[in-house]
């Protein structure tokens, strides 16, 4: 048990570990100018006067976007009648910020905020996990679906960067193709019965290590698919959270303002790769996207034309606000410090008792195999005993 636990802080430390490895990499590569475009390096950019009203916009429309990533997360906990106040809500939020953004345990903050709930009815725990779970698939449709929509209606109205670059019509090709074709499998499943659910259910759980999360999520979205009023508005709540998080984004891009105002990338090019940079560095590397998120922008920065530079100074700004928010969920964290490590003791538990569910499982299996082949083993020396047309040989 020891040594299990010290193996996930050990891996906790690890992506810490990758991501600022990452993070100082990135900036190392591009701290100077660069000779052959002339395109000025992070050491440039820092040194120029810091335009501080569009920090402060950032920051505010940051806030905007949890408040209303926070609240959506509150109405899918009451689609499911878990006793949940707004004001927890809030408080248990923050605490996961904190967990997400800085915590190098082995316990994320999506975990801490489904337990709590869970906390006065633990036969409600699947619901809590599914309602986080929810939201995080949520979040990531929502962002997946404004580049569709909005990438479309500018490549409509004839921007002129995305009439002219292929690999941005290609980001927003892909991702009307992976929205339509989710929205067509969420329709289709409401005509499912409850058996074919549940058999499906059973047969994701058989996957080795993923199998019982495939099957909770599973189960979270037919839940949800049952009351489509949640999904919907929910939906209209992560769009608008978008909104505040590309223009978020939009600001801190001019937080270090260039000589030359050509070289700030425009709101029609940050609606198509600013989702997908957020997209991008959700993949569980390191806390919060440390390091992913800067290469990413990097990278899409350099596919629209622009200097990578800017994207890497816009990311590092819009982290700092970031940063920020998470010590306040620090402060929130130290509130219900007692509460908190309470559940996070109980995570760990159930975690370890699933593993040990996982382990004997496997070796159930392996013992009915071995049986098996036995069996089999035995049924070919009979056979052996027989002659041709299963009489005995002479």
């Amino acid at each position: 048990m020891v040594k299990k636990h010290a193996v996930r802080w050990m891996t906790g430390f690890a992506k810490y570990g990758i991501g600022f490895g990452l993070l100082a990499f990135v900036i190392y590569k591009y701290w100077d100018e660069n000779p052959e475009t002339g395109a000025p390096g992070l050491k440039q950019l820092i040194a120029r006067p810091i335009a501080y009203e569009w920090l402060v916009t950032a920051a505010v429309l940051l806030a905007f976007a949890l408040i209303l990533q926070l609240y959506r997360w509150y109405l899918l906990v009451r689609a499911l009648d878990l006793p949940c106040s707004v004001r927890n809500a809030y408080r248990l939020g923050l605490v996961g910020v904190f967990y997400n953004t800085f915590f190098p345990g082995s316990v994320g903050g999506d975990l801490i905020k489904a337990y709590f709930i869970a906390k006065a009815h633990p036969e409600r725990k699947t619901k809590a996990v599914a309602t986080v779970i929810i939201d995080r698939a949520m979040g990531l449709f929502g962002l997946i679906l404004f580049v569709a929509v909005l990438g479309s209606v500018a490549w409509a109205l004839g921007d002129p960067r995305l009439n002219g670059n292929k690999d941005l019509q290609w980001m927003v090709k892909v991702t009307a193709a992976i929205a339509g074709a989710t929205v067509a499998g969420f329709v289709l499943l409401g005509f499912l019965p409850q058996r074919r659910v549940d058999r499906f259910a059973r047969r994701l759980k058989g996957f080795p290590k993923v199998g019982t999360a495939l099957a909770e999520f599973w189960h979270a979205v037919w839940m949800y698919r049952q009351r489509p009023r949640v999904i919907v508005f929910g939906l209209m709540i992560s769009a608008t959270a978008h909104f505040a998080l590309v223009f978020a984004f939009h600001c801190s891009s001019r937080v270090f303002p260039p000589v030359n105002d050509a070289e700030l990338a425009t709101l029609p090019e940050h609606l198509v790769i600013a989702p997908i940079g957020f997209i991008v560095q959700a993949i569980p590397i390191s806390p919060g996207g440390v390091g992913v998120g800067e290469a990413a922008f990097a990278g899409l920065y350099k596919l629209c034309g622009r200097s990578p530079t800017r994207g890497i100074i816009a990311r590092l700004s819009l982290r700092i606000v970031e940063w920020l928010i998470g010590l306040i969920g620090y402060i929130v964290f130290l509130r219900m410090r007692a509460e908190v490590r309470e559940v996070e003791h109980e995570v760990e538990v159930d975690e370890e008792s699933g593993e040990r569910e996982l382990e004997s499982g496997d070796s159930s299996q392996e013992t009915g195999d071995r049986g098996q082949e036995a069996g089999v083993s035995t049924q070919e020396t009979g056979v052996r005993g027989q002659g041709s047309d299963g009489a005995p040989p002479a």
